[in-house]
């Protein structure tokens, strides 16, 4: 295992007709601690594959450097780096069988040509034996001992992932990378296989980047999560300090199923000792006094509230402590009703903003019919308008 820090690293891009350049990725500064398992997310296009194949030595940064371990690799071959990358596509060898295409990197590695091997019959015999343990274990370890007789087109998509994995336990690299390996899985293997790499990790304890664009992946996964956006690092932080502290409408916005709802409001000074209101003119939000000093300064100031949908509560079910003074009590118009089964999903309207809410499976909501709903203010986020950075 081996920590792995990415310092002011770079790459640009430049079309060779337009000479135009790009950024790929914009000076990211990120320490993978040892044993850690991190994910790299974002969407499309934000940098986060092109990140992880610098690190592998796929691509040549621009500048800046890397190290894995104590050792700055920016130069050394994507062989000798001690890495083992498990790819979307799984890049099995359709003539070989599992136990061969698990065998083939070892193999080249470990075994020189054939003419050493007859003139050295023992000592390949040792390796070849070493081989075969490491492919037994990581097999028995991946439950596939059964399917090393079996060639790639007889493997479901779960196994043929399985024994990709496989392929990159054996090698013992110092780090995993994993480039949206269980993309091309349907959605009840993409929660098993989900499952599984959690606790190989935890077995294994080898340090791992992990990119998705999936927020459900990276939330559910990662020790912590980077999300980058445009080839910048917005943020790094363990999952729930990314939900529940985000720097940005980005970052607030990317991670959360529903997404957060976005307001236009203008934040109003106190009118009785308690904090300030943020009034999105449909309703208002009267803030908890701990956020109001940070929003003094924007007392008549545009701002942009945000509400996650699982914070605004049906009236009728909502705790006692956010139900007690009827503050921050709002009506408004149910246009949808998703019933999930343990949750409830409302489209509702509020004047000219449209929101979603999750609440209690049981509520009596009726579309069409208006519905008084609690909002948690102790959750809401205000965020700067023009900047778009998190004030509370």
């Amino acid at each position: 295992m081996a920590q792995v820090e990415l310092r002011n690293l770079n790459k640009i891009f430049r079309d060779p007709q337009t000479k135009k350049e790009v950024a790929a990725v914009n000076n990211l500064n990120l320490e993978i601690h040892d044993g850690e398992f991190l994910v790299l997310v974002g969407p499309s296009g934000c940098g986060k594959t092109t990140a992880l194949r610098m690190i592998a030595g796929l691509e040549e940064a621009t500048s800046g450097e890397i190290r894995i371990g104590e050792t700055v690799v920016n130069d050394v071959a994507p062989r000798d780096r001690h890495i083992a990358m498990v790819f979307q596509n799984y890049a099995l060898y359709p003539h070989m069988n599992v136990y061969e295409n698990m065998a083939f990197g070892l193999k080249l590695r470990m075994l020189p040509n054939l003419f050493w091997q007859l003139t050295h019959m023992s000592e390949a015999r040792r390796i070849k034996g070493e081989i075969d343990k490491s492919i037994q274990d990581a097999a028995e370890l991946l439950d596939i001992k059964h399917l090393l007789d079996r060639k790639p087109k007889a493997l479901s998509g779960g196994q043929r992932q399985r024994v990709a994995l496989g392929r990159a336990i054996v090698r013992v690299p110092q780090v995993f990378l994993m480039d949206e390996p269980l993309s091309n899985l349907d959605a009840k293997l993409r929660v098993q296989t989900r499952a599984e790499l959690i606790k190989l990790h935890r077995r294994l304890k080898i340090t791992t980047v992990y990119v998705t664009h999936d927020q459900v992946e990276a939330m559910t996964m990662g020790q912590r999560i980077a999300v980058m956006r445009e080839g910048v690092l917005q943020q790094c932080d363990t999952p729930l300090n990314l939900y529940h502290e985000p720097v940005n409408m980005f970052v607030a916005g990317f991670l959360g199923t529903p997404s957060m709802n976005f307001v236009p409001a203008e934040v109003k000074a106190s009118q009785n000792g308690s904090g300030p209101v943020v009034d999105a003119g449909a309703f208002q939000v009267q803030m908890p006094a701990e956020k109001g000093a940070a929003l003094k300064e924007y007392a008549g100031k545009n701002v942009v509230l945000g509400i996650r949908p699982e914070d605004l509560h049906d009236k009728e079910f909502a705790p006692a402590a956010l139900n007690g003074n009827g503050a921050n009590t709002t009506r408004m118009q149910v246009d949808v009703v998703e019933p999930m089964g343990a949750v409830s999903t409302l489209y509702l309207t509020a004047g000219q903003h449209t929101l979603l809410a999750m609440v209690e499976a049981e509520t009596k909501a009726k579309e069409g019919a208006p519905l008084d709903l609690v909002l948690d203010a102790g959750a809401a986020h205000v965020f700067d308008t023009e900047t778009e950075q998190k004030i509370v």
